[in-house]
């Protein structure tokens, strides 16, 4: 081994020996936007859907558990290869999508409850009224496992917010003009509750699912592994991983969904150094990787 190379190794063992890998690497999310579908009847502009969109994306980075896809990327993936509604197992979506899980939300409850009397003063589609509202809105959170195709979770968030007094409302079909006067009413408010409780949800369940991401190339000559994690995912100079091969895949010969999968060790490595999106990593043992080969924590 060349000496700058066993410099290098020796380096990254004392860092790994020095701080453990017991920080929490970043699972990486790929956020759909959010199916309004349901609340047609509001007519949401759609510089709200996105700014909405946008918070339930902003809090979910602020957890600091995830790694979200930008928006831009998923929507051109998304145009290719629609996700299938059902559990079919037949998607391909795994093989365009370069997340761990995709989060799919949809509106399936939106309106407001007058409660009293009052006289209400409409100024630019904004309400302003003396009577009490009640504003509910609930949003039904789905997560897939991109490589299966299998849902991981099915639930629905709710968020309530009434005011009273002078309260700022928003009337069916009325023009949206001002998103922080929406943002301060009762609506905007059930609808920040919902999204903090859909966010608590998303990281309930995916505190269970392992870490895990994809070698992305291997230098035969050095014994070099590129793997498609970096900074961002929280991946440190040190960290120590195992990598494991797809042997087959299973699937139930009624439905076609995948149930299962037979993999088998492939080595270990040590990463040496990172980018944004990528770490490079010496093998430590095992057999050449191949592209595609999954990269894991080791078992504890």
């Amino acid at each position: 081994m060349k000496r700058s190379a066993f410099l290098s190794l020796a380096l990254v063992a004392l860092t790994a020996a020095a701080m453990g890998q017991d920080h929490r690497l970043k699972i990486r999310l790929a956020v759909a936007p959010i199916d309004w579908s349901a609340a047609e009847s509001w007519k949401m502009p759609e510089g709200f859907q996105a700014g909405i969109y946008e918070k339930l994306v902003k809090k979910l980075v602020e957890t600091g558990r995830f790694t979200v896809l930008e928006r831009e990327a998923l929507d051109a993936l998304m145009k290719e290869q629609a996700i299938k509604e059902e559990n079919t197992g037949l998607s391909q979506h795994g093989k365009v999508v370069p997340a761990q899980a995709l989060l799919q939300g949809k509106i399936t409850d939106f309106e407001v409850a007058e409660r009293g009397g009052g006289a209400d003063i409409t100024v630019s589609g904004i309400t302003l009224g003396g009577s009490s509202k009640q504003a509910t809105v609930s949003i039904n959170v789905r997560l897939f496992d991109v490589d299966t195709s299998e849902v991981l979770s099915t639930e629905t968030s709710t968020g309530k917010a009434s005011a009273g007094g002078l309260s700022v409302g928003l009337n069916i079909g009325s023009t949206y003009s001002d998103f922080n006067a929406f943002q301060s009413s009762p609506l905007g408010k059930a609808t920040t509750t919902a999204i903090d409780r859909a966010v608590e949800l998303v990281m309930k369940k995916m505190d269970r699912q392992p870490w895990s991401c994809k070698v992305a190339d291997f230098d035969a000559s050095d014994k070099e592994v590129a793997i498609n994690a970096g900074k961002e995912s929280g991946v440190r100079v040190g960290d120590k991983f195992d990598i494991a091969r797809t042997t087959k895949v299973i699937k139930d010969p009624d439905t076609g969904q995948i149930i299962g999968r037979r993999t088998h060790r492939v080595g270990s490595l040590v990463v040496t150094r990172i980018e944004k999106n990528i770490a490079f990593c010496s093998l430590t043992d095992g057999d050449p990787p191949e592209v595609g080969d999954t990269v894991t924590e080791p078992a504890r």
